[in-house]
């Protein structure tokens, strides 16, 4: 694999001309290519410490730009930053990965499982990995991040699009697809060009949740949070409520709890689109 490289190196000094931090700069470059524009195809992005910014164009190509910034605490620590942070780009079948590749993080090809160990207490440097790809807009998209930037999809229609972040915001503009959108701690906003036409799921811990589908949606509409509301300008017609009951085994018998759901139907109903928040309100919106 081969990167085209633009580099910027900076150094910072203490009074008295001690080293107190050093950073660096460079943007990496990777294109490869699908088999041809199908919604069968898809992209997958796992990054650690960034943003992760898509966009759909008409063409088959996967085009990759990733800047990574690293700031050591000293030279020796600036260079290991250099030398063990990276990206991988790889392909199997119609499927291609993009993924942050370190010490800290494994990723096997056959499964197509990534997993990043939890040793901040071992890296003397600081690092954020930014994402910029251009996609073939009816590819699926299953992206990743979880610390130091937003997650963002533009011009997508495909078949489904799945999309986590653990501390940013979730945003999408003119996508269409069945839905899967997970902001832990951040808002999440998505504009469709087309209704989702598959279940879809919607949750945020510490956000609010804004989707602005078209006049014609017909849904099944469940809603749970703790401190918060949902809001439409849809009219609605009212679902019994229903209740799950989970039990558990304990040292004074056996405890349930009972989680309850607000319910109701646009239009005629039929696709699921369920929302899950902790503390933020939900709207839906045409």
């Amino acid at each position: 694999m081969k990167y085209l490289k633009s580099v910027a190196l900076g150094l910072a000094f203490l009074m008295g001309g001690m080293l107190q931090a050093q950073t660096f700069s460079e943007t990496l470059t990777e294109e490869i290519n699908f088999s041809g524009n199908s919604s069968d195809n898809l992209l997958v992005v796992y990054n650690v410490n960034g943003s992760v910014h898509v966009e759909g164009y008409s063409g088959n190509t996967v085009k990759v730009e990733v800047k990574k910034s690293i700031k050591g605490q000293n030279k020796r620590s600036l260079e290991q930053g250099k030398v063990e942070v990276g990206v991988k780009v790889e392909k199997r079948d119609n499927i291609i990965y993009v993924y942050h590749d370190s010490p800290y993080t494994e990723f096997n090809l056959s499964t197509g499982r990534f997993s990043h160990k939890n040793s901040w207490n071992n890296i003397k440097y600081e690092y954020t990995m930014d994402y910029t790809i251009k996609v073939p807009n009816k590819a699926g998209l299953e992206l990743s991040t979880i610390n130091n930037g937003d997650l963002v999809v533009r011009n997508v229609n495909t078949n489904e699009i799945s999309v986590s972040n653990i501390n940013g915001a979730i945003s999408m503009e003119n996508v269409s697809g069945k839905t899967y959108a997970n902001a832990l701690n951040g808002n999440i906003d998505i504009s469709y060009t087309q209704n989702p036409d598959g279940d879809s799921t919607y949750k945020s811990l510490n956000g609010d949740i804004t989707i602005l589908v078209k006049p014609n949606l017909n849904a099944d509409v469940s809603f749970k949070s703790l401190n918060g509301d949902i809001y439409t300008n849809f009219d609605t017609k009212s679902s019994p409520s229903k209740a799950t009951v989970g039990k558990k085994k304990g040292k004074r018998g056996t405890k349930y709890k009972v989680n309850k759901k607000t319910q109701f139907q646009i239009g005629n109903g039929g696709v699921h689109l369920d929302f899950d928040v902790l503390n933020g309100d939900v709207t839906i919106k045409s």
